[in-house]
């Protein structure tokens, strides 16, 4: 005779999380959630079936400890999923600057977005001004070292930038309180203008003036 299982109530409330949900709650690859695991540094369990469960309030608690809420990791998560998605199907428009964003400029490219969300993540606690400059600074850099225009730097900035913006309208949606993602919205934008007024300010300290001004043509 078949064992009969017993239901988790607080599995069934939401309380506890699968891998899956656990990582994009933390904002990390699954692979990673399960090395610290395995590891011990969050706490899981096991169902039934052998698959592992985790608490959400040990997540939260991991997330408080690092200096981040959920709904910010959430947010931070969501605007990485959507660039790789479509860096990775080349979904995005139909122009010149999102091919070469693609192709030979995009590992740098990638990883400099991954330090903007950080940067972003710490920046909303702290306010530290030169977490956008540095951002900013790096951008123009690599930019200039490609050989991208100045135009065409700031079509892919403001691009996906829009995702931030996005993520933010989802989070309220999600149930966040309006007057607590306000208070994000304007961080981000803080940050945002900051990063993208230094990228400007810096490319054009660094590049001769015919690449500087060049780009900004119709496509």
């Amino acid at each position: 005779m078949a064992k009969r299982r017993t239901q988790d109530p607080a599995r069934d409330t939401g309380e506890w999380l699968s891998l899956k949900a656990a990582a994009a709650m933390l904002g990390v690859h699954p692979a990673t959630l399960r090395a610290w695991a395995d590891a011990g540094r969050i706490p899981s369990r096991r169902t039934a079936g052998g698959h592992r469960r985790f608490a959400r309030q040990d997540l939260e608690a991991w997330l408080r400890a690092h200096g981040a809420e959920p709904g910010v990791r959430m947010l931070i998560a969501y605007t990485l999923g959507q660039l790789r998605l479509e860096l990775a199907r080349g979904a995005g428009p139909q122009a010149p600057w999102f091919e070469r964003i693609r192709g030979e400029i995009a590992p740098a490219f990638q990883a400099t977005c991954y330090q903007l969300l950080e940067e972003l993540q710490a920046y909303i606690h702290d306010r530290d001004p030169q977490r956008p400059q540095r951002v900013g600074a790096r951008y123009a850099e690599q930019a200039v070292a490609a050989g991208l225009a100045l135009g065409d730097l700031l079509r892919a900035f403001l691009h996906f930038g829009g995702y931030l913006l996005e993520s933010v309208f989802r989070m309220v949606e999600m149930g966040g309180s309006p007057e607590h993602w306000h208070e994000v919205h304007r961080a981000i934008m803080a940050f945002y203008n900051e990063t993208l007024l230094t990228m400007i300010e810096r490319y054009l300290e660094q590049a001769p003036w015919p690449k500087a001004t060049a780009g900004f043509s119709a496509d």
